[in-house]
């Protein structure tokens, strides 16, 4: 076999898994339940998408020290670029979401917000981010991601607790005359 034939199955052997694993990290579900100690519901990362961001970290590092060596000088072209694959990596795998009877919580990295019940005046559900709940207290707004597991268990949650009914992604259709 002669290369270009080699770099040809390569490339389509490369594709054929990127889109395997994407399909695969968008069909599982993850837990169906949160974590429950002490009256506080903790509905974490699903285990999946903490691996592929633990992972992202943990290659984008290997790939810049590999390439340092190869190329035997640091371009800031590739610090960027591990810096960035690193903080986007480590944001995937970290974060949770707990409820007690009197609040909602999401912590993510440096950044924690907090909503008491009381305050939440409306729900949305986003169909196009991923199944995203929004939960808004006046201009605040707190976006429940498709990353944590459970989002079945904590928007029958969120009802209960707010006696609010989620209000449905709009659909903005444009039409033409």
């Amino acid at each position: 076999m002669d290369r270009s034939f080699l770099s040809v199955l390569c490339s389509a052997a490369t594709v054929a898994v990127i889109v395997v694993a994407t399909r695969w990290m968008v069909g599982v579900k993850g837990a169906q339940l949160p974590k429950s100690k002490n009256g506080t519901n903790v509905y974490g990362i699903k285990w999946h998408i903490r691996a592929l961001g633990l992972a992202a970290a943990i290659l984008s590092v290997a790939f810049s020290v590999w390439s340092q060596q190869e190329q035997h000088h640091v371009g800031w072209e590739l610090v960027v670029m591990t810096i960035v694959f690193f903080l986007l990596g480590v944001w995937l795998a970290s974060g949770s979401v707990s409820t007690t009877q009197t609040s909602i919580t999401k912590r993510v990295l440096w950044r924690s917000l907090c909503f008491r019940w009381d305050q939440v005046t409306e729900v949305r559900l986003h169909k196009r981010d991923g199944g995203a709940i929004e939960l808004r207290a006046g201009p605040r707004k707190l976006i429940v991601d498709s990353r944590f597991v459970a989002s079945e268990h904590l928007l029958s949650e969120i009802r209960s607790r707010t006696q609010l009914q989620p209000v449905r992604g709009l659909n903005i259709h444009i039409h033409e005359s």
